[in-house]
């Protein structure tokens, strides 16, 4: 928690979870007794709580972060952090992040038709708002109308075709335009999302189509209508080198435009500053290997760098870091309704040899004789053993009663390994997996499909813990099942440092 929770998370003397909205450690909100106090009021679980002020402290970072580059450094031009909608569209998301946003200049960016009409009747006259993803006709016609009511408007034009749009609607609707080019890079992110950037990417254009464009611009004298270079690696990007070798790349394009005559201001580096989900500050996908600072200075400093050396005037960048911003904001709480888990069964001390079959008896020696010294052969010999007795019950030869007995002693001898397992210091790697084979399951009062979708459809590791008793060790392994109908419906990979986790730990129901 210390790594993942970045200061807004803690733990109370008396075992329950605290969220410290401004990371003050004198001012917390204890989510048990929070929680509490809700059913108290007759608000039934699962509830998912907002934290507001969370919110705003995250705004504040980022700009924090890259006016601290910029000062560092030195740089002539301005930071714009955009939020894109599509991250969290709720309305109170959307008007919180404006809000507490509008003293820093921050924007909006708008993915779709709909969500162009959300965000012009949110925005301020001077809220930035970028245009992304694909564009018919009538998105375009929207966003020219956008700019003649003078919202600052910025259509990216992510395929050639657009750009015949935006030139056919500026003068119907009869606008200077604002436009904006994706490029694709040769640079290709890294992580779950890789594959929105590099030249197979879904989105931008090539150095060919975006030279043609400001070739067409120039021929009808509206080459200064070309403000905006974007280019966008993909979500999480995991690995600060990434980043580092598409600005350079990106920012060298840029200054080459300007030198070929287009009126750029403005350099979008797109999406892709993360969120170290499990504490690890490693490269892994759920993870990030820098800081909220380190990349602000590698952003400003590398833009800086290449535009120096090329003689151009610093760019006013603009990053669209929807998930740094909303990430940490808010908590799903919800109840446990029950738990399923292994019996142990009374193991027999003998068994008749001539009514049972040789696996059971062969079963019955390996759980007697397990030791620390024999634990991996004990467990190659349960194996071995429980499927000889599933294959003489297939055959007809094994009475049920006796495949009962002979998973019964299956699962006797995996408990008493896991004990075994305890007391070594260098587990066996054919040990490891016991937690998860007999892990309990926990069903909980939610629907994954509904309130944690990610971590059923891209596997998105979220941290996930209980937020009281957390002052006692837990006891059980388990993984978490939703009250839907759905074997979909379960959680069965929890952060670690180190690797994913199969299980979480957790106390006995009460």
């Amino acid at each position: 928690m210390d790594r993942w929770g970045k200061g807004y998370f803690s733990i109370s003397p008396a075992g329950n979870l605290l969220v410290h909205p401004t990371k003050d450690v004198s001012r917390s909100i204890d989510l048990k007794q929070l929680t509490d106090h809700l059913l108290l009021r007759g608000i039934q679980l699962p509830v998912l709580i907002r934290f507001r002020d969370i919110l705003r402290h995250r705004v504040q970072d980022i700009h924090n972060a890259f006016q601290a580059a910029i000062a560092q450094h030195q740089y002539e031009g301005r930071y714009i952090c955009v939020y894109p909608i599509k991250v969290n569209q709720q309305r109170q998301v959307v008007e919180e992040v404006l809000s507490f946003g509008r003293e820093y200049g921050f924007g909006l960016e708008a993915g779709s038709k709909p969500e162009l009409l959300a965000v012009v009747a949110q925005a301020y006259n001077d809220t930035p708002i970028i245009c992304n993803g694909f564009k018919d006709a009538e998105f375009i016609e929207m966003a020219m109308l956008g700019q003649k009511i003078g919202r600052q408007v910025i259509p990216v034009v992510e395929k050639y075709t657009e750009l015949g749009l935006i030139l056919k609607y500026a003068e119907k609707v009869g606008v200077r335009p604002q436009i904006g080019m994706r490029v694709k890079l040769a640079t290709r992110g890294g992580g779950r999302w890789q594959g929105s950037g590099g030249y197979r990417s879904k989105f931008g254009l090539t150095i060919g189509e975006v030279l043609r464009g400001l070739e067409e611009l120039k021929g009808l004298g509206m080459q200064d209508c070309f403000k905006l270079l974007h280019f966008h690696l993909g979500s999480q990007i995991p690995n600060i080198r990434t980043v580092k070798g598409a600005l350079n790349e990106a920012a060298r394009i840029y200054t080459e435009l300007v030198k070929a005559g287009a009126g750029l201001q403005y350099l979008d580096v797109g999406g892709g500053l993360g969120v170290d989900y499990d504490g690890s500050q490693t490269n892994f996908e759920s993870s990030v290997n820098y800081t909220l600072e380190e990349y602000a200075n590698d952003v400003v400093y590398h833009i800086q760098t290449v535009c120096n050396d090329a003689g151009v005037k610093h760019p006013t960048i603009i990053s669209e870091s929807g998930r740094a911003i909303v990430a940490y904001h808010s908590a799903l709480i919800f109840n446990v309704l029950g738990v399923s888990a292994f019996r142990e069964e009374k193991v027999p001390e003998t068994i008749s040899a001539s009514e049972t079959e040789q696996p059971l008896i062969d079963m019955l020696e390996t759980y007697q004789n397990l030791s620390v010294r024999n634990a991996v052969e004990g467990y190659h010999d349960a194996q071995q053993a429980l499927d000889m007795a599933l294959n003489l019950f297939s055959g007809g030869y094994l009475p049920i009663d006796q495949r009962c007995q002979a998973e019964n002693l299956y699962f006797a001898i995996l408990l008493k390994l896991k004990k075994l397992v305890d007391q070594m210091d260098d587990v066996p790697e054919d040990l490891q997996g016991l937690d998860e084979v007999m892990a309990d399951t926990y069903f909980c009062n939610f629907s994954l499909f509904q309130s944690c979708p990610d971590s059923w459809a891209i596997k998105q590791l979220f941290p996930v813990m209980p937020i009281h008793r957390l002052n006692a060790p837990p006891t059980h392994h388990a993984v978490l099942g939703d009250i839907t109908c759905d074997s979909d419906g379960k959680v069965d990979t929890f952060i670690d440092r180190r690797d994913v986790k199969r299980t979480l730990p957790l106390h006995s129901l009460n």
